[in-house]
């Protein structure tokens, strides 16, 4: 009886280690490739953006990465929808980045999205400033990144940030990379953080104060980019990039990337999902 019950253990165990076994496997892409590569170049502004395709076993992901070279720092910036802070506007990406003459465009945090916590400044004005569970992200005037981490914000302190020289700052999160170093995920926040949890996603990186990469990722759509790119894989990517600081923004259907005028990538529906700001680059 007890040797019975010994077999019939070991063929469990064996069987639930060769279904992780494969779980495992299936997240490590057997291919890595730049499909496609595109440029832009002014007298201030450089932009190359590479399409990449990760391959898995019965699955693809893909994403844009795009390197930006800034002459000056001003020339990343932030927009609302409708023009106005507010928590009921929202707009599509390429719309709010068309008034604005943007050369290069992402969506931002959707602050509306949670208007309640969170430290919010954009083009150097204060608009929210409220206690915050989530990792913050600081941009400052000469083009530097700073973070304030998850549950560190009380409020009431953005003035004092903002005499610092914070001229933008985000709350959705979380951080991926800070001094160079992949950062542990948090087990309760916003968003899922599990490595199991494949979505379309935002995300920008400093290298230097004029050089910044974002990061647009694909996702739910099948046979393009069937599921998205996990938080962990956007770590992975950043850190081998070389970003000092990488900061997950909105994903999901809001995933966007717009280069003069044109959508650079599919999103998760059949148009562009309205939000509430962006992120964008000028010349």
């Amino acid at each position: 009886m007890k040797r019975k019950l010994f077999c019939t253990l070991l063929v469990l165990t064996l069987v639930l280690f060769a279904g992780l076994s494969t779980a495992m496997a299936a997240a490590v892409p057997s291919s890595k490739e730049i499909e496609e590569t595109r440029t832009y170049e002014s007298d201030t502004l450089r932009i190359t953006i590479e399409q990449w395709c990760y391959k898995y076993n019965k699955t693809s992901l893909r994403f844009f990465v795009a390197d930006v070279y800034m002459t000056r720092p001003d020339q990343m910036r932030t927009a609302f929808a409708g023009e106005e802070y507010s928590k009921n506007k929202a707009e599509a990406t390429s719309a709010i980045a068309a008034r604005h003459d943007a050369v290069l465009a992402i969506n931002g945090d959707f602050y509306n999205y949670k208007d309640n916590y969170g430290l919010i400044i954009r083009n150097g004005i204060l608009y929210r400033d409220k206690k915050s569970n989530c990792d913050q992200l600081l941009v400052f005037a000469d083009g530097s990144f700073g973070v304030i981490p998850k549950g560190e914000y009380a409020g009431g302190s953005g003035q004092q940030y903002m005499d610092q020289g914070v001229v933008q700052s985000f709350s959705f999160g979380p951080l991926l990379v800070n001094d160079g170093q992949i950062v542990e995920m948090p087990s309760k926040y916003v968003i899922s953080t599990k490595d199991t949890i494949r979505e379309p996603r935002t995300a920008i990186g400093i290298v230097d104060n004029t050089h910044y990469i974002v990061l647009v990722a694909d996702g739910r759509r099948k046979n393009w980019s069937d599921l998205g790119m996990t938080l962990q894989e956007m770590q992975e990517f950043f850190q081998q990039r070389g970003a000092k600081i990488a900061y997950n923004m909105d994903g999901g259907g809001s995933a966007t990337m717009v280069m003069n005028g044109e959508r650079v990538n599919k999103t998760s529906g059949s148009r562009e999902r309205n939000v509430s700001d962006i992120i964008y680059f000028v010349n």
